[in-house]
C-alpha cells in the first residue's frame, strides 16, 4: 500500500482491484515481455469482448459446471408484438478467454498449413468468489489473464508443450525466480464421480497423459504426477512456485484439451482434404497480472528491478542552483523513454535521499556544481551505502543496457 501499486475501493466492489500508476507500470513492463517471449514464439494477438451469450458458455460445456464460478447472468429484454417485454438474449461476464478464441479459430475455414496456431490475449475475466476468500491481489474477481490457446495436430502436441515449457522457464529465470516444479494432473479413472467431473472418454484421456509424459521427459523438467486434478476437458501442468514466505503457490496452469474441439466442431482441412479436429493447448505462463505481480512484489520486496520499477531513476539536485541541470539529465532520459524524474522539492538532500530508499527508487543520481561542470553524475544504487561518480553518457548507456536487457539488478536486495 505505501508503494502505491494498486487499491480495494468498497464503493467499486469487493475482489476488483484498481491499478494505480505504480502498479500499472510494473504490470505493463510484465505484459510487454510476455508480448515479445510469444512474437518470437509465432504467436498472433487477438483481442476479444469481456462478455458473451450465455449460449457459448452451454456450447463449450462450462455451463452448468461452472455455473457458481460465474456472475449472475444479464437478460435482454425487448417488447413483443403485443407490448410484453420478453427475454431476446442472455448474456454474462466471461469467466474464461478460451470460448472466444474457440470463436475466433471457427471464423473462417482453417488449413492444416495454418497449425500451429497460437492465439494470445491478455484477456480481462471476471470470477465469482466468495467475499471470504478474497485476498488483496492473490484473490480476486476481476483479473487479466496472460492467456493463449494452440490450436495443433495430435502429432504437434509434444513440440508445442515442449515450447510453453521453455517459456516458462525463461520467463521465471529473467525474474529470478528459482524454487518452483511442475506438478502433472491426470485423470482418475476409478474416481466414483469421474463421469461427472471428467469428459467420459478413456482412450482419448489415455493419449493425451501419454503425450503430456512424453513432452516433459524431452523437456528435462522433473514434475511430480497427482491424479484426480485434471481439467473436465483434459489433463495440466501446473507450475508450483514456493513463495519467499515459504508456502506454495499454483502459479501457471497449462492444459491440454482433446474434448472441446470436438464438442464445438472445431475443424481444419487436412492433407487429405476432408476435416479434422485439432487439438487445443490452453497455457498462461505469466498467470493473471493480479496474481503474478502480487508474487513479484513479496519476491522482490517492493524492490523491483530498474526495467520494472514504477520510476527508474531519481535525480536529486544537491541546491536549487542546479535544478536546471537536473531537469536536463530528466529530459534526456525521458527522451529514451526512460522514467526518470526529479526531486526539486525544498527538503534536505539527505531526506531526500531516504525517501528516494523508502520508495526504492532503483538508480539515484545526486548532482552538485561538480557533476554540472564535468557532465557527470553521481550514482546511488538502492540497497547500497556506495555512490559512483561518472560520466552521464556512461550511465545512460549503462541503464540503458540493463534495461534492453531485463538485469536482475541485485544490488543490495536482501541486505
Amino acid at each position: 500500500k505505501e508503494l502505491d501499486f494498486f487499491a480495494i475501493d468498497d464503493v467499486v466492489g469487493k475482489g476488483l482491484p484498481l491499478w494505480l500508476p505504480n502498479g500499472t507500470v510494473i504490470r505493463d513492463a510484465l505484459e510487454q515481455y510476455m508480448k515479445e517471449l510469444e512474437f518470437a514464439d509465432g504467436y498472433v494477438r487477438v483481442a476479444t469482448p469481456q462478455l458473451a451469450k450465455t449460449d457459448l458458455y452451454y456450447q463449450t460445456g462450462h455451463l452448468p459446471l461452472y455455473a457458481k464460478h460465474m456472475y449472475p447472468f444479464m437478460e435482454l429484454k425487448e417488447a413483443n408484438e403485443e407490448g410484453n417485454e420478453e427475454v431476446r438474449e442472455t448474456y454474462v461476464l466471461r469467466p474464461m478467454n478460451c470460448p472466444h478464441h474457440h470463436r475466433v479459430f471457427a471464423s473462417r475455414l482453417r488449413s492444416y498449413r495454418e497449425l500451429p496456431m497460437r492465439i494470445a490475449e491478455y484477456g480481462q475475466v471476471y470470477r465469482y468468489e466468495d467475499s471470504g476468500a478474497l485476498s488483496g491481489l492473490l484473490r480476486v474477481r476481476g483479473f487479466c489473464m496472460n492467456d493463449a490457446h494452440i490450436y495443433c495436430t495430435e502429432e504437434q502436441i509434444e513440440s508445442e508443450f515442449i515450447k510453453v515449457m521453455e517459456m516458462i522457464r525463461t520467463l521465471y529465470e529473467t525474474l529470478g525466480l528459482e524454487k518452483y516444479y511442475f506438478r502433472f494432473s491426470s485423470w482418475d479413472p476409478d474416481d466414483p464421480k469421474g463421469k461427472e467431473k471428467y469428459v467420459d472418454n478413456p482412450a482419448a484421456w489415455a493419449a493425451s497423459e501419454e503425450h503430456m509424459r512424453r513432452a516433459m521427459k524431452n523437456s528435462g523438467l522433473p514434475y511430480d504426477e497427482v491424479p484426480g486434478e485434471a481439467a473436465f476437458y483434459g489433463p495440466k501442468i501446473d507450475v508450483q512456485l514456493q513463495t519467499v514466505t515459504g508456502r506454495e503457490e499454483t502459479v501457471s496452469t497449462n492444459q491440454l484439451d482433446f474434448a472441446v474441439p470436438t464438442r464445438l466442431d472445431l475443424t481444419y482441412r487436412g492433407a487429405d482434404n476432408t476435416d479434422h479436429h485439432p487439438f487445443c493447448i490452453h497455457r498462461a505462463p505469466a498467470s493473471t497480472h493480479e496474481r503474478f505481480v502480487a508474487f513479484l512484489i513479496e519476491h522482490f520486496g517492493g524492490a523491483f528491478p530498474t526495467w520494472m520499477a514504477p520510476v527508474q531513476v531519481r535525480v536529486i539536485p544537491v541546491a536549487e542552483a542546479f535544478n536546471d541541470y537536473a531537469a536536463a539529465i530528466v529530459a534526456r532520459l525521458r527522451k529514451q523513454l526512460v522514467r526518470a524524474e526529479v526531486d526539486d522539492s525544498h527538503e534536505t538532500m539527505g531526506k531526500k535521499i531516504r525517501l528516494a530508499s523508502t520508495e526504492k527508487i532503483p538508480n539515484v543520481l545526486v548532482v552538485g556544481e561538480r557533476e554540472q561542470q564535468e557532465a557527470t553524475v553521481t550514482l546511488r544504487r538502492y540497497g547500497s551505502r556506495d555512490q559512483t561518480t561518472l560520466p552521464l553518457d556512461a550511465f545512460e548507456a549503462d541503464l540503458l543496457r540493463r534495461i534492453r536487457e531485463r538485469e536482475l539488478d541485485r544490488i543490495g536486495w536482501g541486505e
